[in-house]
Parts: structure tokens; C-alpha cells; sequence
């Protein structure tokens, strides 16, 4: 079976151009702090959190996968 190695598997996101494009009249002297401010606050950990939802997400609509537990409250 084939593999599919080139695939979209890392999410760039450009804080600087978003605030260009959503605050025009922000200077860059602003923007650099306000980059600074968000950095510190992104966590790999909510990320990750994201992540394990679509996975979860993934596992029950397209593998039909279910917690052992939900599946027997389903039966009753």
C-alpha cells in the first residue's frame, strides 16, 4: 500500500501580518509588543489539546469509534 508522505503537518502563523491586515493603524513599535505578549502566552500544551480533539473528532465520525462506555449507555 502506498504512503502518502507529503502531507500539511505544521501550522505557521504570521502574528505580525494578522495585525497588519486587522489593525492598519498599529504601529510597529505596538505590534512588536503585542507579538511579544502573545508569544509568551501561546502553550504547546493547548495546542496539543486541539490536536487530541480532532483526533477524537477523527475517531468517531470517520472509524466509528467509540469509548467503551458510551457504547454501552447506547445499548441500554
Amino acid at each position: 500500500m502506498p504512503v502518502k508522505t507529503d502531507y500539511e503537518r505544521e501550522y505557521i502563523f504570521d502574528i505580525d501580518a494578522y495585525l497588519i491586515d486587522n489593525y492598519p493603524t498599529m504601529t510597529m513599535a505596538i505590534r512588536c509588543s503585542v507579538c511579544a505578549m502573545a508569544l509568551e502566552q501561546l502553550e504547546a500544551e493547548t495546542l496539543e489539546w486541539i490536536v487530541d480533539g480532532c483526533v477524537s473528532e477523527y475517531a468517531q465520525t470517520q472509524l466509528q469509534l467509540q469509548k467503551k462506555e458510551e457504547e454501552e449507555e447506547e445499548d441500554e
